[in-house]
This record gives C-alpha cells, sequence and structure tokens, in this order.
C-alpha cells in the first residue's frame, strides 16, 4: 500500500513539471496577391505555406523581411512570430499587329500585364486610305489605347480602298476632225453611248441627223444654232434635250445640280456622265438670257473617270485639247462646272 501510495505522489510530480506548449503566428503580406489567413504554428515545427496568386503576376517565392532580401524556404521550423512576404513577377502579353501594309508586318509588341500600349504610327499601303486601328478582323471596334493590356490581342490596321476608275473610250470623237466646232453636246454623248455598248455601227454625222434641234433661240428645246457653224444663236443645247436625245438609245438622266460625290457615284456604276463644263476649263460664270441662264466659255465634254488619291477628274474632252483624253485637278474642274452643274448620266 505504501508502494502505491509513493507511485501516485511520483505521478502527480511529474505531470506538473510537464512544459505548456508555445504557438507562433505566421502572418501574409501578399503584397496583391489574393488573401491568405494567418497560421498558429507550435514553435520550433515546420510550416509548409500555400502558394499565393496573383492575376497577371508569376508568384517568385516567400521571404521574411519586407525589401525581399531574405528567402525563405517552405519547410523552415518556426520559432517565432512572423511576417513572409510575396515576391511577384510581372507576366507579358504579346500584342500582335495585322496591318497589311506594303512594307510588311511588324513584329509583335511584348508589353508587361496591365499596361498600356500607344499605336501613333500610320502604316502604307499603296492606293488605301489608313481608317485606325481595330480589335476585330473586321475592323468594327477601334482600338483603345487607353485600356490596359491584360491578355494577348491582336490589332488590326483598318483600310479605305482609294476610289481609281477610269472608263475605256473605244472611239474617241474630235468635233473638228468633223468640222462641227460647236458640235461638242453631240460628240461627248455620242462618245457616252459607244462606252455604255450602244450605236457601236455609227459615225458622227449619222448621229448628228439625229439631234433635236430647237424651235426657236432657247437651248433648254434642243439645240440652238448650228453644230456646224457659229451662227446669231447660242449654238448649244442643254441637258434637258440632251437626256431626251440620249434616251433614243439607252437610258440615261438628267443629273443637273448634283455634287460632284453624285458623279463619282456615277463612274463607280461604269455610267460616264456628260457634263457643262468650260472649254479649257477656263473660269466661268453665270449668263442670263430670256429663255433661262447659260454660262460664259460653256462647253460640253465627257466625264470617265476619278482618282481619289490625286483628286483628279478624267476628261474625253471633244475639243481635242490635250489630245482629247486627260486628267485635271478637282479644283480646276469645280471651278469651272460648279457655276452650272449641267449633268447627263448614260448607261
Amino acid at each position: 500500500m505504501k508502494r502505491i501510495v509513493m507511485l501516485l505522489i511520483a505521478a502527480f510530480m511529474f505531470a506538473g513539471c510537464k512544459k505548456e506548449k508555445i504557438y507562433c503566428t505566421v502572418s501574409f503580406d501578399t503584397r496583391g496577391g489574393d488573401t491568405l489567413d494567418s497560421l498558429m504554428i507550435e514553435k520550433d515545427d515546420a510550416v509548409s505555406v500555400p502558394d499565393p496568386v496573383r492575376e497577371g503576376y508569376t508568384f517568385t517565392g516567400w521571404y521574411s523581411s519586407p525589401d525581399l532580401s531574405r528567402e525563405w524556404i517552405n519547410g523552415t521550423t518556426v520559432d517565432e512570430d512572423m511576417t513572409l512576404y510575396a515576391s511577384w513577377k510581372i507576366q507579358t502579353r504579346t500584342l500582335t499587329l495585322v496591318t497589311q501594309s506594303d512594307l510588311g508586318e511588324s513584329e509583335p509588341k511584348i508589353l508587361d500585364y496591365g499596361s498600356v500600349f500607344l499605336l501613333d504610327f500610320v502604316p502604307y499601303r499603296e492606293n488605301y486610305e489608313f481608317l485606325g486601328w481595330y480589335t476585330d478582323e473586321s475592323c468594327t471596334v477601334p482600338y483603345d489605347d487607353e485600356i490596359p493590356v491584360t491578355e494577348d490581342i491582336t490589332v488590326y490596321a483598318g483600310w479605305r480602298e482609294l476610289i481609281h476608275i477610269e472608263l475605256e473610250v473605244p472611239e474617241f470623237i474630235d468635233q473638228n476632225a468633223y468640222g462641227a466646232p460647236k458640235g461638242c453636246e453631240g460628240a461627248a454623248l455620242l462618245m457616252a453611248l459607244k462606252m455604255t455598248g450602244h450605236v457601236s455601227g455609227w459615225d458622227y454625222y449619222s448621229f448628228m441627223n439625229t439631234m433635236p434641234y430647237s424651235p426657236d433661240a432657247s437651248p433648254y428645246k434642243g439645240f440652238a444654232g448650228s453644230p456646224w457653224k457659229d451662227t446669231d444663236y447660242i449654238d448649244a443645247m442643254m441637258p434637258e434635250p440632251t437626256e431626251t436625245w440620249a434616251k433614243q438609245f439607252a437610258e440615261a438622266k438628267d443629273i443637273s445640280g448634283c455634287s460632284t460625290d453624285d458623279l463619282v457615284d456615277c463612274l463607280q456604276n461604269d455610267h460616264p456622265v456628260i457634263i457643262w463644263t468650260s472649254i479649257h476649263f477656263m473660269p466661268s460664270q453665270l449668263t442670263y438670257y430670256e429663255w433661262g441662264t447659260y454660262k460664259s466659255n460653256n462647253h460640253v465634254m465627257t466625264l470617265i473617270g476619278y482618282d481619289e488619291k490625286r483628286n483628279e477628274f478624267k476628261i474625253a474632252d471633244p475639243a481635242g485639247w490635250n489630245d482629247g483624253i486627260y486628267w485635271v485637278t478637282y479644283q480646276q474642274f469645280v471651278n469651272s462646272w460648279e457655276c452650272y452643274r449641267g449633268a447627263v448620266e448614260v448607261w
């Protein structure tokens, strides 16, 4: 009995000497990564810590100093409260340019995640107008260089093909070669009709026999005067009767008063246009008669082309100036045509 009592006393004494467990707190400064809860670790125990996650960055390790000078390795024992600091390396994204440039494609741009990239250069493409940069292949969504790049992205150059039209003139009609110094309306119309596949077997003389003449001095009712010589009349014909004449052989429309854009639209539809300009594109102004308005230095030609890059019109001139077929600047054309925008479309 005495032996049992002594053993119990020894057991209680041993139990009273047992050490209490000590814990350390491990905190985390993820520095922009996802939040990690602090850990309670028994002192001198080893600890393993999960990798944090941060969008656009690659985790490169834990450090026990804020300046990231002391690397901390998973499995290290902990003997005091501590804070671990995450280290990161920023990821990159690729910006690919599809320019269709005549100078070739540009090298892809390597950008830091979340950075912005200013596309401030204009690629070159012959006979095209650059419209800007887009994020879709159909070029409907503009690229915004103020939006941070967070994914690989392809940016497309938007283009509009510049207008260039040159309608074929199968037979140039020189009014002077036929002895018709005042016969520009008929020569211009005959060229337009031949260009559109009509009256292919007709010559100028035969065609002029179909021309409507004015019953009085008004060129708004037909040709007033004679195409073959100077008379006391105006020796000309205006768009309305020219349209009527053209409709004997083809489709035609008097579009007088239209804009230069309308003229270009006609050409894009392969429709030549008879235009009331002035001889040698001299300055022209309106003149007034009892039968209506006319223009000084009046001359009628066939409009057969337009080049947007050079901003020039191409003319088939029945008077034979500049060998008959030539380009004139937009301004030169407008200065002559604007005061009386006479025009008849033929197709």
